[in-house]
């Protein structure tokens, strides 16, 4: 099982958070994040509670819970320097690497480092998908096991079918057969199709056999008379025909396959330097494309009123200067790519001339084979002269001829039907393969199916899944029962036995079904043995929809989960009578003009 730690979390210039940095060290046990917002008397909403939840997040997806856009995530009162920096440990087996991701905007920035060791990637995308593959965990994932949003994300019951689906078979580690269905299914469609093909191809293959054999039939009837009238002229007619051979002269063979193989050469080099420079016209265009995507961000910066025409907030000096060095970078960016489409069509001139060269020496080996096709045709005329010449050798060549243009008439209805009956025979084996092949894509999609062995595993698995659900379920006193079939289709009863939808239930009731969901994933991971996490927070848990039975129930379940399993479970609240629930520490956070910074909690 693979245990990943988070250590602590360090921010600031991130959403409200200005230049003081602000730490969380996490901790076993149930700490509480609330604080007070001083612009606004008397309130604990807007504090940045949810910053840190956010923080989290972003260190490690790259974006929010609530996918604020990126402009929007800097501080918009100090504008710069936004800084995350997240610490972990991952333990696999009696080995423990340490990990820290930092991401940074103005400028945007993404390094990892293991064990102190800078490992970042090539790209930010890159290093972002590297942190998501040590993590095992996409974004929804992440968001309905470590950090439960519920103003900010959509509950798992309230997800499309098909998104419940996707998640369930993450958490069961079982997307890996709907890939491999999707791979059979276009095998066996490649198949199928190939199978359709060939087969008609075996068809037509048959039906010129078929006319083959009968042409070839008429043709040897017809030869038959003929070649018996001339057999006794044969001999002599050889004899004419090798006399007249020695006189033809045959060209260098070698010299002739040694031409034709520089000249292949030659146009394999000309086909690769015109790959190449089609490779290089792609990368301009990619250029290009870039370009136009600068100028359409160029042209979408900043605005001529003095207020924004979204927020309506009012367009300062600082916001002009910046839109200015925005549009300057994004200027910048447009004559660096316009000088990398210089440099390139400097490369491409310089293939040009090199595939000219190549092209000149092809056409001079080109030239040679003609002449030595020149000099076969030659050969014949002299054939044909001296038939010309000998009145006898003439009038022997013209039976030989006649007899000849019968016999290589049936001759090639002979290589013909060898032809058509060796198309036959390998069509007919490639049917027969294609055939045995397209049964046992139907038998492996059958298989992969939801009917086939992920049913027979998700059927192991389902009772275990449905169990934990009902008892995190009952933990909390709900008045329903919920469990899902091998299709992961939830089936929901209320207190009465009667059949209901999620969304029959009250904020109150839908909240324990997703508390219980919430539970049950992370208990099946950790069954699972794949991954387990120390840290758990939930947005706002304590604040709405659960009245005081169901918040002590859920508080008991948390507890439990501490006891068990040594988790860190961070609730964020803005209710001042959230603190004494604390087993932790209380992180209390503090609003003044526009700026959250964490401040020491005094009892």
């Amino acid at each position: 099982m693979k245990h990943i730690n988070f250590n602590s979390i360090k921010l600031k210039n991130f959403l409200s958070v200005g230049n003081d940095l602000v730490e969380v060290n996490f901790r076993t046990g149930i700490s509480i994040i609330t604080g007070i917002n001083k612009d606004k008397l008397d309130r604990r909403n807007g504090v940045g509670k949810s910053t840190i939840a956010d923080s989290i997040h972003f260190a490690i997806f790259g974006e929010t819970i609530r996918e604020i856009p990126k402009g929007n995530i800097i501080n918009n009162i100090t504008q710069k320097g936004t800084h995350v920096e997240l610490a972990l440990s991952i333990t696999e087996g009696q080995k423990v690497n340490h990990y820290k991701i930092i991401r940074t905007l103005k400028p945007t920035k993404c390094f990892l480092y293991i064990n102190d060791e800078d490992k970042t990637e090539s790209t930010i995308i890159n290093t972002t998908n590297r942190i998501k593959e040590l993590l095992s965990a996409s974004s929804e994932l992440f968001q309905n096991c470590v950090i439960m949003s519920l103003n900010t994300t959509l509950p798992f019951m309230a997800q499309k079918k098909v998104e419940k689906r996707k998640f369930i078979e993450g958490i069961l580690k079982l997307e890996v057969f709907s890939q491999m269905l999707q791979v059979a299914r276009t095998e066996h469609n490649d198949v199928l199709r190939d199978y359709e093909s060939t087969n008609k191809e075996l068809v037509h293959q048959n039906n010129y056999k078929e006319i083959t054999v009968k042409q070839l039939e008429d043709k040897k009837e017809e030869n038959d008379n003929r070649i018996n009238r001339c057999n006794l002229d044969i001999d002599r007619k050889n004899k004419k025909i090798i006399i007249l051979q020695t006189q033809i002269t045959e060209p260098d063979l070698k010299l002739v396959v040694s031409i034709r193989e520089k000249k292949i050469d030659f146009d394999a080099k000309i086909s690769e330097i015109q790959k190449t420079i089609d490779s290089f016209y792609l990368k301009v265009m990619e250029y290009e494309a870039e370009i136009k995507m600068y100028k359409k961000t160029y042209n979408s910066i900043g605005t001529e009123l003095s207020k924004c025409p979204v927020c309506l907030h009012e367009i300062s000096s600082d916001d002009r200067s910046h839109i200015d060095e925005e549009k300057n970078n994004i200027t910048n960016d447009i004559k660096a790519r316009q000088e990398d489409i210089k440099d390139i069509y400097v490369q491409i001139n310089n293939l040009k001339d090199r595939k000219s060269t190549y092209i000149s020496e092809s056409d001079k080996c080109k030239s040679f084979l003609k002449e030595c096709l020149a000099a076969a045709e030659s050969n014949k005329r002299v054939k044909s002269t001296i038939d010309d010449l000998k009145e006898e050798i003439i009038e022997i060549n013209k039976e030989i001829a006649s007899i000849n243009d019968t016999t290589n008439n049936y001759n090639e209805l002979s290589n013909q039907l060898e032809k058509y009956s060796r198309e036959v025979t390998i069509l007919g084996e490639q049917v027969e393969t294609l055939s045995k092949n397209n049964k046992i894509l139907e038998f492996v999609k059958f298989i992969l199916s939801e009917e086939g062995v992920k049913s027979y595993i998700v059927k192991k698995i389902l009772n275990i899944l449905n169990n934990r659900l009902l008892y995190y379920l009952d933990k909390m006193d709900a008045n329903c029962v919920c469990k899902f079939n091998e299709y992961f289709e939830e089936e929901i009863k209320n207190d009465k036995g009667q059949e209901c939808s999620y969304f029959n239930f009250s904020g109150a009731e839908r909240k324990n079904i997703d508390l219980a969901c919430l539970f049950t994933f992370m208990d099946i991971r950790r069954m699972q043995g794949d991954v387990s996490y120390n840290l758990v927070m939930f947005d706002e848990l304590l604040d709405s929809s659960l009245d005081e039975k169901g918040v002590e129930l859920v508080l008991n379940i948390l507890k439990e989960r501490v006891d068990q399993y040594k988790e860190g479970i961070y609730i964020i609240s803005h209710r001042k009578e959230s603190i004494k629930e604390s087993s932790g520490e209380v992180i209390y956070l503090e609003k003044t003009n526009g700026i959250t910074k964490r401040v020491e909690y005094n009892n």
